[in-house]
């Protein structure tokens, strides 16, 4: 586990109406619209500077980390405060630029559901052997306090031989509580595909060697050739000895 960091702190205008012709006024004019949601009350529509609004994504924490909007009117006028996440965030196709950001007002102090990635760290057993460690699963789903949310959940492998390792091996944070099922599997450890097949052609017969068990019929003949030849070879000698 990582460690958590506080709420960011973004300032956000209170706009007057919601509708894509106000958000198309606000984008002109050089800021991103949005609105705030949740918690039973109305939506709010807001606009922001693109500058603040990458707060809150490019944190450690991406877009499990809590936001504080510092709310203002038009005039500059404070308007309070919510605590929020960032739901979701649209971007300009060419120009990679935010045009619209949906946050959820959330209750920093109660338990929610929340995603926080997986990571898997140490060499086991079966990687020095030539095992590929794959992840099953990049993200968890937890119950946490949303400020205290941990930045990954780390499993460490070291000393795990082959095969394939589920939840219940996870060992998670103080305050946050798994809402997968402890038998998901979420790490495997096995040899790579191309490994196995050359393994398998090592282990095949070399060139005139005896045909394994359910080997094809020609080859059965042909071995057995021999062996009918050396079965007339002893009645051609007795009849060279009668005579």
């Amino acid at each position: 586990m990582s460690g958590t960091t506080g709420p960011v702190a973004i300032p956000a205008t209170v706009r007057a109406s919601l509708g894509k012709g106000a958000s198309r006024q606000a984008r002109l004019k050089g800021v991103v619209p949005g609105v705030v949601y949740g918690m039973k009350k109305e939506p709010l529509a807001l606009t922001f500077d693109p500058r603040d609004l990458a707060k809150a994504v490019m944190g450690p924490l991406r877009r499990n980390a809590v936001v504080k909007l510092e709310l203002k009117d038009a005039a500059g006028k404070a308007q309070g405060s919510r605590f929020a996440l960032l739901r979701e965030l649209q971007v300009h196709p060419v120009r990679r630029v935010p045009t619209h950001a949906d946050f959820l007002e959330i209750d920093p102090s109660k338990p929610m559901a929340m995603k926080v990635p997986l990571e898997a760290t140490g060499k086991s057993m079966a990687v020095q052997e030539g095992a590929k460690l794959q992840l099953v699963v990049r993200t968890l789903n937890v119950s946490v306090i949303p400020t205290e949310v941990p930045e990954k959940i780390v499993l460490d492998v070291t000393g795990q031989g082959f095969g394939v390792l589920r939840a219940k091996a996870l060992t998670m944070p103080k305050g946050v509580t798994l809402l997968d099922s402890l038998e998901t599997p979420i790490v495997s450890l096995r040899m790579p595909r191309g490994d196995k097949e050359e393994e398998a052609a090592a282990a095949a017969p070399a060139e005139g060697a005896a045909p394994a068990a359910g080997a094809p019929a020609d080859a059965k003949a042909g071995a057995a050739a021999p062996a009918a030849a050396g079965k007339d070879a002893p009645k051609g000698d007795d009849k060279a000895k009668k005579k």
